[in-house]
């Protein structure tokens, strides 16, 4: 389904909800149903034939013999796709916290979910991140029997107050709570769980899989595109229950602070520690204790009311169930305020740091330290390797600035020594000063692509909104940087309240998105009956290309041809076809062949817009009698004598 056709459908479903509201809710249990249904005819469907096999061997009919096959056949196939089907959606991770270290939090997770009627958790996971969720992990696969994890982020308690981080577990529990209905809740765990078994089919591509791929690939946008206007709704049913529980002017405080933090980490955090990263060879070990305290810093807080505004001026889209802030804020003015209670949302959100009042400290206690010790170690561990790599480029890139500095001042940079230098100024000293060289360098190349981009994106940062005919220029020479300039300017353009001619740019990438996916789609379809041409490598790449494959024992044959497409000729859509020469006495050669496509992936150098297909035995002779019949194949070099003489015998 196209990204237009899904707000086009999710619009016509917003309408139709609001008039039929309960026959919106039994088209979506009847979709719901209907992935289920699939899957159980499948497997039903295999089990029947598999049946009818055994008994008519049974009653003793003809064809014995091709009767035991067929059936042997079908009991694999049942094996296979109940395989297939079976995915072990993988749990999250993080520091598991009992209830005896930390007894006050528990307590708060046991009101919160007796007064919303959530399931219980099995796990309570502390993690490195600025958010809290609640994440079912379906034993079952789309079957259920869920086991339920909660996430606690300790950079979130460590930068909001009690109250905050109150309101934000009520809004997480409040998707699995009863306030939702049974019929939402299971939509809501439908929506996630056919999703994430999409993406683990995709991703283990087994053989069997195809018969749920397909299906779920039409299935699962199309359910997701149904359901939407529900899963809206119950975002706005979970504030409105959080906003019961701890009170309208709080949970509007939440959402402002939630906001306002995530600008705060993206002006301010995130490039504070880049400096750090070039100063210092090692990552500091007071990761998340710099975190929260950057929120304290007073010009930071400064800057709050300002991404508060920003925050309130963006748009309810279709990129996400969730609503905007400034609908979610204006939702919550219907619910009641508690007695004494501010009716009105704050002016700046109340942001607090590592100390005594934030939330960290008063639910974990004296487990609050060991945790943000473990967590800074971890972290540190983690990052130490890449840390150091950026340190020892960034060294680099200070001495390569310095030398381009002093022939600039001579006046002896060339055009890419100029661009070279822009970038480095930037990487080192921000987009502000490197400005001045960027206009110097389109003002002497006013073609220079890469220049215009840079300048269009820096210019946009600083609120000048000439950077928009900066991107123009570029994408104008090079429509690949196109979706990039168009997400730099439709984000400018909400930030500044012009919301119209932000929609232009959203639909002229959206109909990019969908020509690149309908191009991408074509071009990974390959059969034996496609059109197929030589490449047009020269020679000296094509033998460059035959030495590597050469190297790898496994591979008989290969060709590298180019697929005739319709979508985007211009952009060639090359194919590697390679067939593997096995033993007939090896086993497990669907896993070989899974190996080796994996191998030619990652230690081949193949030209761009390059699939990869390793043939299977059976659709071997299919493929060069078809397809390969007029190519000739890459001139592998014989591994021995003895293998040279087996290639040909084969």
């Amino acid at each position: 389904m196209t990204e237009q056709r899904f707000e086009q459908l999710v619009r016509e479903l917003e309408g139709y909800a609001q008039a039929h509201p309960a026959q919106y809710k039994l088209k979506v249990a009847l979709l719901a149903f209907t992935g289920y249904a699939y899957v159980l005819a499948v497997l039903g469907t295999v089990i029947v034939l598999t049946i009818g096999c055994f008994l008519l061997i049974k009653d003793g009919s003809g064809g014995h013999a091709l009767l035991l096959k067929v059936d042997i056949a079908l009991i694999i196939l049942a094996a296979v796709i109940v395989r297939a089907l079976w995915v072990r959606l993988e749990p999250p991770t993080g520091i598991e916290l009992r209830r005896e270290d930390a007894p006050r939090l528990f307590l708060l997770i046991d009101k919160i979910r007796n007064a919303l009627g959530t399931p219980a958790f099995h796990h309570v996971l502390i993690v490195n991140e600025l958010n809290a969720a609640v994440v079912q992990v379906p034993r079952l696969g789309v079957f259920g029997w869920q086991r339920n994890y909660l996430l606690l982020g300790l950079p979130l308690m460590l930068t909001f107050t009690p109250a905050q981080f109150r309101a934000v577990l009520a809004h997480e529990f409040g998707h699995l709570g009863r306030q939702h209905g049974r019929f939402s809740c299971w939509i809501y765990r439908a929506r996630v769980t056919w999703w994430r078994l999409l993406q683990e089919m995709t991703a283990r591509k087994h053989w069997a899989s195809f018969v749920f791929t397909r299906f779920l690939t039409w299935y699962a946008p199309f359910f997701n595109a149904y359901s939407f206007v529900m899963a809206r709704e119950q975002e706005y049913e979970a504030d409105r229950n959080a906003a019961r529980l701890v009170g309208p002017h709080c949970m509007k405080d939440t959402l402002a602070s939630l906001a306002v933090v995530g600008g705060l980490l993206r002006e301010s955090f995130w490039p504070s520690l880049e400096q750090r990263n070039r100063e210092a060879a090692t990552p500091p070990e007071t990761y998340l204790h710099d975190l929260a305290g950057a929120m304290q810093a007073p010009a930071h807080r400064e800057r709050a009311q300002a991404l508060f505004g920003e925050a309130l001026r963006e748009q309810t889209g279709y990129a996400d169930t969730h609503p905007s802030l400034a609908d979610r804020l204006a939702a919550l003015d219907k619910v009641p305020a508690k007695k004494g209670a501010p009716a009105t949302s704050p002016s700046i959100p109340q942001l607090l740091g590592l100390h005594e009042d934030s939330a960290g400290r008063y639910y974990l206690g004296q487990t609050c330290d060991g945790l943000c010790g473990r967590l800074n170690r971890e972290w540190a561990e983690q990052t130490k390797d890449a840390w150091k790599q950026t340190y020892d480029e960034k060294q680099n890139t200070q001495t390569r600035m310095l030398e381009l500095r002093e022939k600039s001042a001579a006046g002896e940079l060339a055009e890419e020594e100029l661009w070279e230098y822009a970038t480095t100024v930037e990487a080192l000293e921000g987009g502000e000063a490197a400005v001045p060289l960027l206009r110097q360098l389109v003002d002497r190349s006013p073609d220079h692509v890469s220049a215009n981009f840079a300048l269009g994106r820096l210019l946009l940062a600083q609120g000048d909104r000439t950077g928009l005919q900066r991107l123009e220029l570029a994408t104008a020479k090079d429509r690949d940087s196109f979706l990039s300039a168009a997400a730099l300017a439709e984000e400018f353009l909400i930030r500044t309240g012009q919301h119209e001619e932000a929609a232009g740019y959203r639909e002229r990438a959206m109909q990019r998105r969908e020509l690149l996916s309908r191009a991408e789609e074509e071009r990974q379809w390959i059969t034996p009956y496609d059109a197929f041409l030589p490449h047009d490598l020269s020679r000296d790449a094509a033998r460059a290309l035959a030495n590597e494959l050469s190297a790898l024992e496994e591979i008989g044959e290969a060709y590298l041809v180019r697929k005739q497409v319709r979508l985007m000729p211009e952009i060639p859509a090359y194919v590697l076809i390679v067939i593997p020469t096995y033993h007939w006495y090896e086993w497990r050669k669907e896993e070989k062949n899974e190996s080796l496509l994996t191998r030619l992936s990652q230690e081949i150098t193949l030209p761009s817009h390059t699939y990869i297909i390793v043939l299977e035995s059976q659709i071997k002779r299919q493929w060069k009698k078809k397809a390969l019949r007029l190519i000739p194949a890459l001139r592998l070099t014989p591994r021995s004598t003895d293998e040279a003489s087996e290639q040909a015998a084969a």
